[in-house]
């Protein structure tokens, strides 16, 4: 014990003097947390009632600078009250005996016409307080540059239906002149109006310097220049995404009052017929936004439009004529009569005029004519009518690269290539006549044979194809390209069947039987019915529109039929389309996509093939309607062949992608616009995900070529310089939306239909300004106040004379 008694001493020591220290430092700290969060939570609801005061005053008075200063005013009468209430040194005299008894009988009624004297000069400084601040009383009354803080965002339709003439100039100048007045009255109001304006075009950009600035005469010099220098865009009018865009952005806003201001033509197509523009207003009208729609123009106007301008480019060869294709559509309510276009290729006129002679109200009409490309290079046609309310979809552009010759590769499997003859013959026996050249190859060259370099692929009578070919052959199609298939004596069957045919994705697309059948013809009826029945198909519309019955005379004795199909394994891929019948119903032609290819599949022989026992398969290629194989084939040929490198219909707007070969090309690409302003951009490495597609070029690195700036229609040059010393040229046409050519507008009334009976949207009428004008709609308390004042101040003269004499 005598040992341990001083251990036991030290604990005491030590132990509660920590214990001590840290309870007091654990209250100190628990203190001033709580004192940081009661102050913090003190400062903000300081900073709430602030914000709330200070939008009260905003909501209630048009000016409202003046209200603090009057609220320190109304402190004069209660000082003064004040003064006159302090005590001074009172000295005795006779007299005041008198006085004191008369105080008292009268102190109250002195005391509350004191009080009331003091009221009635407070409330006259508040009267006139409120007149000089224009006070409110009802908020929801104030006209549109008017009290409280206000977010005013204009929406400015630049669509190319803006660009319609009008006596004025065109529809867009309306449009700017509403911006103009809506922000010049704007100016002349307080410092609490903010101004943001949102292209229809851009809805998610904003212009630099009229996003969320202040309403002041500064910002109206700054637009006047800023507006003439907005153009219109020719491309379509989306409002459900610049409105949506809107929305979100003034769901952060703060604002007291918001209002949007939708400036457009209101075409029928767009805020009628498209439900997502009304759903996109009333979502703006539910998030306590004021919305008006301010009309541009009144009345509908006629209007013609060249909707389509192609054809077949894809099979033009130099010197040879191509038929071109041109539609035109009346989107008016009245005929059109005699209209016409003009042609120009290269630039220049053409001596034909298409006369599309007269079209009717919503109808449009197509002509057929030929062009002749005399070089091999890009060439540009352009199509032209007269002038009318919408200029610039009076004009359509293409672009066409023509080939020297356009390369045809057929495989035949059939002794000599003899079928393959009957083709070529077809195609390519005048070369500068067809435009196409045709290569014959046996199966066996197909593995060796660079497929990309053709066009189009003929498979005639293969037996079969060697699994390195068939690779290639799959990778050819599904990429693009054309593929026709013959069948004849010589193919094994399930070969076919088992390597080529896939229930959903197939190059081939049906199963056959193992054997071809013979067609057994009906000679017990009175009338004679073609073997070939045509399914309605442009492939054969030449040989059906044609006044003698050519196709009476083709017989197809020998044909590869379907086999048998069960539930487990259909007998046709599931796409597949049937262009011709035999008589009975047995198809024997088919179409169907493979990847980005078209494959035509014919169940019979391409010319006069005999089996053993001497029958003719077919006689169409060598008998009385071989004149109607030769334009079967180019028919075929025009439908089938790869159409991927034809150059692609842009719309405005839409950016002008291609590829560069680096082993070919320079980085370095200089663009020609339509309104012959030149651009220089540089072509860019391909992205981590494009390795794939630029690994197939063995030469080089594929670079990407990409160019935004094309909002005018018209034809955009790109010259590219090659790595040898020399330059090539390439042409992208760029046209207008079709659909902005539809000119109805929609009626005031109809809109008010699809907004509903209880919708608060504004509409205005073109030409209308009275909604805009900053008139007061205090003006009925503007006139009671003018005449409570003078009421008040004789009042309270009469109270300060009564109570200045004391009885």
């Amino acid at each position: 014990m005598m040992i341990l008694s001083p251990l036991f001493q030290q604990v005491p020591q030590v132990e509660p003097k920590r214990k001590v220290e840290f309870s007091l430092q654990n209250r100190k700290t628990h203190l001033t947390r709580s004192t940081t969060i009661r102050v913090s939570q003190s400062h903000r609801s300081w900073k709430d009632c602030s914000h709330l005061m200070s939008s009260w005053i905003l909501q209630h008075f048009l000016n409202p600078s003046f209200f603090w200063a009057g609220m320190a005013l109304v402190s004069a009468p209660i000082i003064i009250h004040l003064i006159n209430r302090m005590r001074f040194k009172r000295v005795r005299f006779a007299a005041m005996d008198f006085l004191l008894a008369s105080q008292k009988r009268n102190q109250r009624r002195v005391l509350i016409e004191q009080l009331l004297l003091l009221l009635l000069r407070i409330l006259l400084i508040l009267a006139i307080v409120a007149l000089l601040a224009r006070m409110i009383l009802d908020p929801s009354q104030l006209s549109l540059f008017q009290g409280a803080k206000s977010h005013h965002v204009v929406v400015l339709d630049d669509s190319l239906s803006m660009q319609q003439r009008t006596a004025e100039g065109t529809v867009f100048d309306t449009a700017k002149e509403v911006v103009r007045r809506l922000v010049a009255e704007g100016a002349d109001s307080p410092q609490s109006q903010i101004f943001t304006l949102v292209r229809m075009s851009a809805p998610a950009t904003t212009l630099s310097g009229l996003s969320e600035v202040q309403l002041n005469s500064d910002l109206l010099v700054e637009l006047t220049d800023r507006l003439d220098a907005i153009k219109c865009t020719h491309q379509v009018a989306e409002p459900d995404r610049a409105l949506d865009s809107v929305l979100e952005r003034l769901t952060a806003d703060r604002s007291a009052v918001r209002h949007v201001h939708v400036i457009s033509d209101f075409r029928e197509l767009n805020w009628i017929e498209s439900k997502s523009a009304i759903a996109s207003l009333k979502a703006l009208e539910t998030a306590d936004t004021n919305v008006n729609l301010v009309k541009c123009v009144e009345d509908s106007t006629e209007n013609l439009t060249v909707t389509q301008l192609g054809g077949k480019v894809e099979v033009a060869a130099a010197g040879v004529p191509v038929t071109l294709e041109a539609t035109i559509q009346n989107q008016g309510v009245r005929t059109a009569s005699d209209v016409r276009a003009d042609v120009f290729l290269d630039g220049t006129r053409t001596p034909r005029t298409i006369d599309f002679q007269d079209i009717a109200a919503g109808e449009q009409t197509s002509r057929r004519f030929d062009v002749v490309f005399e070089t091999a290079e890009h060439h540009r046609v352009d199509l032209r009518i007269r002038d009318d309310a919408l200029e610039p979809d009076n004009f359509r552009f293409l672009t066409v690269d023509v080939p020297q010759e356009i390369p045809v590769l057929i495989v035949d499997g059939s002794p000599g290539t003899e079928q393959a003859l009957y083709v070529a013959d077809a195609l390519a026996a005048d070369t500068s006549v067809t435009g196409f050249s045709v290569d014959v190859q046996t199966p066996d060259d197909l593995r060796r044979t660079p497929l990309e370099n053709f066009d189009l692929i003929y498979l005639i009578n293969v037996p079969e194809i060697a699994p390195d070919a068939l690779i290639a052959l799959t990778d050819y199609v599904s990429n693009g390209g054309g593929l026709v298939w013959y069948l004849g004596d010589a193919i094994r069957p399930a070969f076919y069947n088992e390597k080529l045919f896939q229930p959903e994705a197939s190059l081939f697309p049906v199963r056959i039987e193992i054997a071809p059948r013979e067609f057994n013809r009906d000679d017990n009826g009175s009338v004679a019915h073609p073997d070939l029945v045509p399914v309605e198909s442009p492939l054969f519309q030449l040989l059906t529109d044609a006044e003698v019955p050519i196709l009476d005379l083709v017989f197809v004795n020998l044909y590869f039929p379907l086999a048998p199909a069960s539930s487990d394994l259909p007998n046709m891929a599931s796409d597949v389309s049937v262009l011709a019948r035999l008589n009975n119903d047995a198809p024997v032609f088919l179409e169907h996509r493979f990847g980005r290819g078209n494959v035509v599949t014919c169940l019979t022989s391409a010319g006069p093939l005999v089996n053993p026992q001497g029958t003719v398969w077919t006689n169409w290629a060598n008998g009385p309607a071989s004149f109607s194989f030769a334009v079967f084939q180019l028919e075929l040929a025009k439908h089938v062949i790869r159409k991927d490198r034809s150059l692609p219909a842009l719309q405005s707007g839409q950016p002008i992608e291609f590829k560069l070969n680096q082993a070919f090309y320079q980085p370095d690409v200089e663009v020609l616009s339509p309104s012959d302003q030149i651009d220089r951009i540089q072509a860019t490495p391909p992205a981590q995900e494009d390795n794939d597609a630029s690994s197939s070029e063995p030469d080089g690195t594929l670079f990407n070529v990409i160019y935004r700036n094309t909002d005018e229609p018209g034809i955009y040059s790109f010259g590219l310089s090659t790595q040898q010393p020399g330059r090539e040229e390439r042409l992208y046409a760029v046209n207008v939306p079709p659909s902005e050519g539809a000119l109805a507008i929609a009626e005031t009334d109809a809109l008010k239909n699809e907004l509903g009976l209880d919708s608060t949207i504004q509409i205005h009428s073109v030409g209308t300004y009275d909604w805009i004008l900053n008139e007061s709609p205090g003006s009925e308390i503007r006139w009671l106040l003018l005449l409570l004042i003078p009421l008040l101040c004789i009042v309270e003269q009469f109270l300060a004379s009564r109570l200045s004499y004391v009885e």
